[in-house]
């Protein structure tokens, strides 16, 4: 009912703006399929905690995915078959009576760098401990910009809680309200460090920020260990509070085959009985070392895909070599969930632009509860 909501809303609104001039732009299609396994070694503490952990195979992602643009307005449209519901569902208006370009729908807030980079682009199989912090795709309105010529990109947005996959409000979290924005400043060119130069960089710095407002005064954490077949590590369980800050702080860079992410989350909550701080951060490292280079979408503000070096010929394949470093802290007051950090090493094979082969292996620490080797396989096809 509510996804009825919102498809004829954009319709009826901005779906005028997609025939404008006689424009009958076409509807374009896309998909991706990813297949994992999973190997996992916990020691005597973890599988107390958690209970004995198998080698799994599984799907994680099913999905199909329509598009549409012309000069006016930009449609997007994406169903996960396997947690049966809409990822996307929105509309670009790219000229409206206010700033930038107009979304309108069911999309991502604008908040952390490795939260807004597509799950195909990201340097691992799932994104770092610093995302569960993120507040994920909820319902919104939101207008962004790219301002070139102040090397600046900008989004604020106004936005309905629905199914955010970490903090998930969860006493009638589908009417919690929330502002979320975001500023990043941006640098491309060469950069000398020492005795060390490096060409053509580019480099994005800034925060985000997001002030939510839970129905009932109720909100909540959770914290994977970025290995999406365990289950949650720790919690924080309901927390009273009549509202909720958010600030990322991030900063990226690309130099050709180098790539580097920095980001601190934190989360405070406001009006409870007790108040409470939490912070999670992370850390990566990754180097193309044969066949291509990374870059930063400005208006995105998020990793592009690895794409192919011009000057180099008969390579068939990329190969990334990547690491991280991500921890997270969820005790604060009367609130003592645990604390936990993941570090990961991975390495990334673009056989062509929609076959990826990633293998990723993980050192899970959680405090107090032992520590788990996983390694981890996964099979990419998109079209």
């Amino acid at each position: 009912m509510r996804f009825s909501a919102v498809v004829l809303t954009n319709f009826f609104l901005f779906a005028p703006a997609l025939a404008q001039e006689g424009q009958s732009p076409p509807l374009e299609m896309s998909g991706k399929i990813e297949w994992d396994a999973g190997f996992f070694h916990p020691d005597s503490g973890f599988a107390s905690s958690f209970g004995e952990l198998g080698d799994e195979r599984d799907a994680r992602r099913l999905r199909l995915s329509f598009s549409s643009e012309n000069d006016f307005a930009r449609f997007r449209s994406t169903v996960d078959f396997l947690s049966h519901g809409f990822r996307d569902l929105y509309i670009d208006r790219k000229e409206w009576s206010g700033p930038g370009h107009l979304r309108f729908g069911h999309f991502r807030e604008p908040f952390s760098f490795e939260a807004m980079t597509s799950a195909d682009n990201v340097l691992f199989m799932e994104r770092s401990m610093a995302t569960d912090f993120s507040p994920g795709r909820n319902l919104g309105v939101m207008a962004w910009d790219y301002e070139k010529s102040a090397s600046r990109s900008w989004a604020l947005g106004a936005f309905l809680g629905t199914s955010a996959p970490s903090l998930d409000f969860e006493n009638g979290g589908e009417t919690a309200k929330a502002i979320t924005g975001r500023m990043h400043w941006h640098y491309e060119g060469d950069f000398d460090f020492m005795p060390m130069s490096f060409s053509n960089v580019q480099a994005s710095s800034g925060l985000s920020a997001s002030t939510r407002f839970p129905k009932n005064n109720s909100y909540s954490l959770n914290v994977g260990g970025e290995v999406s077949m365990l289950p949650t590590l720790f919690a924080t369980g309901p927390i009273q509070a009549s509202s909720v800050q958010q600030v990322s702080l991030e900063a990226a860079a690309t130099s050709r085959t180098l790539t580097a992410l920095a980001e601190v989350s934190a989360t405070a909550d406001r009006g409870g009985v007790e108040e409470h701080e939490f912070l999670s951060g992370s850390a990566q490292l990754g180097w193309i070392f044969r066949g291509g280079g990374r870059s930063i979408i400005p208006g995105r503000v998020a990793f592009d895909s690895p794409s192919y070096r011009r000057e180099l010929t008969g390579v068939p394949s990329i190969w990334e070599l990547s690491m991280r470093s991500s921890w997270a802290d969820l005790n604060s007051g009367n609130i003592q969930a645990g604390t936990g950090r993941v570090n990961s090493l991975a390495l990334n094979v673009h056989m062509s632009p929609n076959h990826i082969l990633r293998i990723e292996s993980n050192r899970i620490q959680v405090n107090g509860s032992g520590s788990l080797s996983a390694f981890q396989i996964r099979l990419h096809w998109s079209f």
